[in-house]
Parts: structure tokens; sequence; C-alpha cells
């Protein structure tokens, strides 16, 4: 009887440490790794870069490294929800995965628009920057929400387009009429004299037809997307007026179900589809300023001399960031000091 007791006592220890060990390889019936099968919901268009190529690479990558236990379901153009609406699907559980664009939901997320501060220009510079900044010191602004984020990029940063008026210093753009995006972009934009008007996206080509803007201040990706680059004549490339940051957030509920393997695999996933972002963005950048030169656009571009001439209107914009933060009761200087420290580690200078 004793042997026996020992033996049960044995098998009852073990069974605990087992379930003790985390969600290391959860296993279905019969000892089969179980499978997860997960909604993604965006608003990007089919036909857009992000959704064709960003988030199919994404997608495709979480089912390589989970080695296909993990599919993910995209529903993409709003499918399952306005954009406005694309973090609260998060939040409660509709959507397993969902876009959370800073600038869009700056009320939900405003410590993460530093990533539209102008310390950084190319996709990949913003992009690797906030994939390191969105697993730290933004982590809790997330987790307010009830989510965490798991895939992060930046466009390009914005520049000036324009109809008629040529740009060849930053003296040219005050009193101009110009599309901006509001919030920080719209302060961004105000320092160098800039006239801000908030243009719906759907009716920025008509706007810029019927002059009610004079020019779009947009990266290039999107002013190829709203088609602009048909009615612009000028351009500026290598200035700095506002970056536009993307994470894409998992619900904290799904999250917590996943095994510890599974969980390493996304956040891999995450990472490589974030430096992809980056390079492919930046490539596409440079296809489309050298296809508006070729039918006959005006391209301003802005050496690494001249830089600091065009940058000078924004110097204290960081300042009033953190200033803004800090009367929300929030931790502007905080996220301020680490974003800063994270563009000095990885922007090229």
């Amino acid at each position: 009887m004793k042997r026996f007791a020992v033996l049960a006592c044995l098998v009852l220890v073990l069974g605990v440490l087992a379930g003790c060990g985390g969600q290391k390889a959860a296993t279905g019936p019969g000892g089969q790794q179980q499978t997860f099968t997960l909604k993604m919901s965006d608003y990007y268009p089919v036909t857009h870069i992000a959704s064709r190529d960003l988030a199919k690479f994404f997608i495709d990558q979480v089912e390589k490294l989970t080695g296909g236990r993990v599919k993910i379901e995209y529903y993409p153009a709003e499918q399952l929800g306005k954009l406005k609406d694309q973090l609260n699907l998060a939040s409660q559980g509709v959507v397993d995965i969902a876009i959370a664009p800073a600038s869009f939901l700056a009320g939900q997320l405003p410590l993460n628009t530093v990533m539209i501060l102008p310390e950084w220009t190319k996709a990949s510079e913003g992009s690797a920057v906030y994939d390191k900044l969105a697993k730290g010191v933004l982590m809790e602004e997330f987790q307010k929400h009830g989510v965490r984020p798991i895939f992060m990029y930046t466009f390009p940063q914005y520049n000036v387009g324009t109809v008629n008026k040529p740009i060849n210093s930053p003296e040219d753009l005050k009193g101009l009429k110009l599309k901006t995006s509001g919030g920080l972009f719209d302060k961004i934009a105000a320092r160098y004299g800039v006239v801000p008007v908030v243009v719906p996206s759907p009716e920025i080509y008509e706007s810029t037809m019927r002059g009610v803007v004079e020019g779009n201040i947009l990266n290039i990706i999107s002013a190829r997307q709203y088609k602009v680059d048909e009615l612009e004549k000028y351009h500026t490339y290598g200035l700095a007026l506002g970056g536009y940051p993307v994470a894409y957030v998992i619900n904290e509920g799904t999250w917590k179900k996943l095994p510890e393997d599974v969980q390493k695999a996304i956040l891999q996933a995450g990472e490589e589809a974030s430096k992809h972002a980056g390079e492919v963005f930046d490539q596409e950048e440079q296809k489309l300023i050298k296809e508006f030169e070729q039918k006959g656009m005006k391209i301003r571009y802005i050496t690494p001399e001249e830089k600091e001439k065009w940058m000078a209107p924004l110097k204290g914009i960081e300042q009033e960031w953190i200033d803004e933060m800090e009367k929300k009761g929030l931790p502007g200087k905080k996220v301020y000091e680490e974003f800063h420290k994270l563009c000095q580690q990885l922007v090229r200078k």
C-alpha cells in the first residue's frame, strides 16, 4: 500500500508540474497539437500595397513560423467595421487582430502619436523605431484597451505636393492652403505658415482638382493612392512633415489562450513583417518619385546639407507634444525620451 501511495503521489506531482509549465505545447484530442483560427481586420482596399503585400506577408509568416497551427482569416476594406472602430473591435473580441493607426485614433492612443514627430524620415527607420517602442514604453497604453501590439510599421514621412506653386524654400509654404491630416499634423504644417485644411480621404482628389486646397501634405505612396500626382506639378522629397504609424493589435484574451511557442512565433512574424514593410515602402517611394519625374512633375530634392534649414521651423515641436501629453496626466516626457533615444540609435544620419 505504501508503494502504491508513493506512486500515486508521484503521478499527481508530475501532473501538477506539467500544468505549471506554461502553454508551451497545447495539444488536442489524441495528442495532436492544437490549431487556432484568428480573424484579422483592417481598412485598406485589397489593391493597396499595405493589404496585398504587407498584411499578406505577416499572415504567411505567422502560418509558416507556427507550422500551420495558426490560420488567419483576413477581412480588409472595412468588411468588419469602419476605421474608427477597429481598435474597439479588437478590444471587445469581435475580431482577434485589428489595425490601430495612432493618428486616426489619437483620442484612444495619444502617446502613440509620438511616432508622428519628425525625427525619422524613411519607412525602414520609422518601422524599426515603432516596433521597439510599441513593445516597450507604449505597451501600457495598448493594454488599457485590452490589446497588445504584434505588428508595427510606418509609411515614409510626409512631403508637400502643389498644383501651381513650386516649393524651393521653407518660406514658399507660407500662406498655402494644403490638405493636412489633423491633430499634430496640423501643428507641424502651421509652423511653416501653412493654412491647414482637413479633407476626408475620399474627397482629396476632388478638393485638389477644384482648388479647395492648393496641394497636399502626404507621403509619396499616398499621393499615388489618392491619384493627386495626376494634378500636382511640384513636389518636395526628403522633408519630414509628420509620419503615419500603424499597429496591428491582438485581443488580450485571445493572446492568453495561445501557447507560449505560438505567441513567440507571432511576435517573430510581426518583427519580420515590420522590417519587410519598411523596405517595401522605401523601395516603393523611390520608384514612385522617379515615375512622378518622368511624367513631368518637378521634384525639389532636400539635400542633407539643406535639411537643417528646412527643419528649423519645427524646433521645439517635441516639447509642445510633451506638454500636451503631460497636461492630460500622461507620461509624455518618458515616452518622448525613449522615442528620441531609439531614433538616435536606429535612424541613419
